[in-house]
């Protein structure tokens, strides 16, 4: 697990997704190609025959942040950003809130970070 301070800045690395409105909330759903880690993940995706085609749908919160994960906003500047455009009992702690989604989009090579 990598941990990047609040100068970080997180940049996507998937080119491909879409923006939608769902029951009349926005969503974006990311589109990307799981590239197995080992031989035995490759193992098992043929044995199974699991796709490695994966998509993930963000929630009104998820979607402030993939948008700010541009290259040009620091982890801290998203994390203020979410503060004020959400509910606090739905991002409450941000920091914590926000470390831990953006642990989980890099570990899917969703962002990089550049920590400058």
């Amino acid at each position: 697990m990598s941990s990047h301070g609040p100068t970080a800045v997180p940049i996507r690395t998937a080119d491909d997704w879409t923006e939608t409105v769902v029951d009349g909330e926005p969503r974006v759903t990311i589109y990307w190609t799981k590239t197995p880690r080992n031989r035995l993940d490759r193992f098992l995706f043929e044995l199974l025959g699991t796709s490695r085609e994966r998509e993930l749908t963000l929630d009104p919160v998820g979607m402030t942040v993939w948008r700010h994960c541009d290259g040009d906003h620091t982890v801290a500047e998203i994390a203020s950003v979410v503060a004020d455009s959400h509910a606090d009992e739905r991002v409450a702690p941000v920091d914590e809130t926000l470390a831990h989604f953006l642990m989980q989009l890099e570990e899917r090579g969703l962002i990089r970070f550049d920590d400058g």
